[in-house]
């Protein structure tokens, strides 16, 4: 028995040779290696964002929100699912490495041959054919292969959980830029009612002139002619309102009923653009797709492992004990007992070339792994440049534009002052208005990309994620 499994072992060894000429052809990408731009190296150095970041807006109703969709998000509720999933999975793994013990036990009414090896008095006639067992194996693992899948299942299942703050992180920052149009929109609410009451205003001068004999049909007509074309572009807005509120609803994971009774938003934020310091070092570890990346990196490299052992022989260790008697008379006793133990080996030697063809999937799966994960690098400086970038040129449109509505304020109150002096008409006033008020729109406006530029570098940032 022993010169058997020395040779066996031997010729395992010589055919386990094959195992090693598959090397991987990717390397992970050296983050120090990368040059981070002028823009990046240019940035004022900051704290990392703290992962509620969203709280800097000061606004408890936006914290409420994203409380709400964290906890209801059915996207969110699947990535957790699917951690849930490749835990159970690891947990299988792991149990593969550990001693199986199993019960059997049976009793049937058999018929027996007369005809075969069965004895009198029970050949040729029916009788109860019993047998109860106890068996326990252990798989000895020689070579680390069921070591290696179950590392291997556990590394996925971390890649799961970075890929589940991921969709937390996406979650929140969807939330936030909803949010943040819903505040544009108000803006724009009023803006478009101070609006309307001007045309209406100033229509009711045209009337009164046309009345008192200073006016005409044809500017009366022309005062009247914007006022549905206003109406018709506050309902737009409201209904732009009133879908923001359903978007806000459906990412909490609600009907649009859920967020009928937000109220306006109360917004603000330092206008700061700094980086946190140690980039992109630091940004590997705080993006969770690029956690995720290197996960699967450890559990294609343990699927190497474990394709290599394939090449090597399965040693186990067996035993059992029970008893098995025909009839019930001595089922129970010493004459029925049996017991066995011993080891077991399997010897792969010819499978077509099958192991070998393991062995390259699972290294190309590690390459791909690797690509992915240098790829995500370079995707994560590329955002965080690009959205540094968007902060930087809308924090500067957004100082122009305050220039711009200073300036226009400034207009109107010289034609105010103009038209109490007796120097100009009142359609000056509201012509210098309305400049006022597109002003206003502008300035709206350009706020809200800015502040949707800060949440889009925060998401780059990898969301506060410690």
């Amino acid at each position: 028995m022993v010169r058997f499994l020395t040779v066996c072992c031997l010729i395992s060894l010589l055919i386990s040779g094959c195992a090693d000429v598959i090397p991987p052809q990717s390397r992970m990408t050296d983050p120090d290696r990368l040059s981070p731009g002028n823009v990046i190296a240019s940035a004022a150095k900051t704290e990392w964002p703290d992962e509620a970041w969203w709280k800097g807006y000061r606004d408890p109703q936006l914290d409420a929100l994203v409380s709400k969709a964290v906890s209801g998000n059915p996207g969110l509720k699947t990535a957790m699912a699917r951690v849930r999933l490749s835990l159970s999975f690891a947990e299988d793994m792991r149990a593969k490495t550990l001693p199986q013990g199993e019960l059997d036990g049976s009793a049937q009414r058999e018929r027996f041959t007369a005809l075969q090896f069965i004895p009198p008095p029970w050949g040729g006639h029916t009788d109860w054919n019993n047998s109860a067992s106890v068996s326990l194996s252990y798989d000895l693992d020689f070579w680390g292969k069921l070591k290696s899948r179950w590392q291997s299942s556990i590394d996925e299942a971390r890649a799961r959980q970075a890929e589940e703050r991921e969709v937390r992180i996406e979650l929140a920052t969807a939330v936030v830029r909803s949010y943040l149009r819903l505040a544009e929109e108000f803006e724009l609410q009023d803006i478009a009612q101070r609006h309307l009451a001007e045309l209406d205003e100033r229509a009711e001068i045209e009337r009164r002139r046309m009345e008192t004999g200073l006016g005409t049909q044809m500017a009366l007509r022309e005062a009247l002619a914007p006022l549905p074309i206003a109406r018709a572009a506050i309902e737009e807005i409201d209904l732009q309102i009133a879908r923001s509120k359903s978007e806000l609803a459906a990412l909490a994971g609600e009907g649009p009923g859920g967020t009928e009774s937000i109220s306006r938003p109360k917004i603000s934020l330092d206008s700061r653009t700094g980086l946190p310091d140690r980039l992109p070092a630091h940004l590997l570890g705080r993006r969770p797709d690029i956690a995720a990346c290197r996960w699967r990196i450890e559990a294609a490299r343990h699927g190497i492992d474990a394709a290599k052992a394939a090449f090597y022989p399965d040693v186990n260790l067996a035993a059992m004990t029970g008893f098995t008697a025909l009839g019930f008379g001595q089922f129970i006793g010493k004459s029925a007992w049996m017991a066995g133990a011993g080891p077991a080996l399997s010897l792969p030697i010819f499978d077509g070339g099958k192991r070998r063809a393991d062995l390259a999937a699972s290294t190309s799966s590690y390459d791909i792994a690797v690509e992915q994960y240098n790829a995500a690098v370079v995707r994560a400086l590329k955002e965080v440049s690009d959205r540094l970038v968007a902060l930087r040129t809308e924090t500067a449109r957004e100082a122009e534009d305050i220039d711009s509505l200073g300036i226009a304020k400034d207009a109107h109150e010289m034609a105010i002052q103009s038209y109490r002096a007796g120097l100009s008409g009142y359609r000056h006033v509201l012509e210098t208005e309305a400049k006022v008020l597109k002003a206003e729109g502008a300035l709206a406006r350009i706020r809200e990309k800015r502040l949707e530029a800060h949440a889009g570098l925060m998401l780059a940032l990898g969301g506060g994620t410690k």
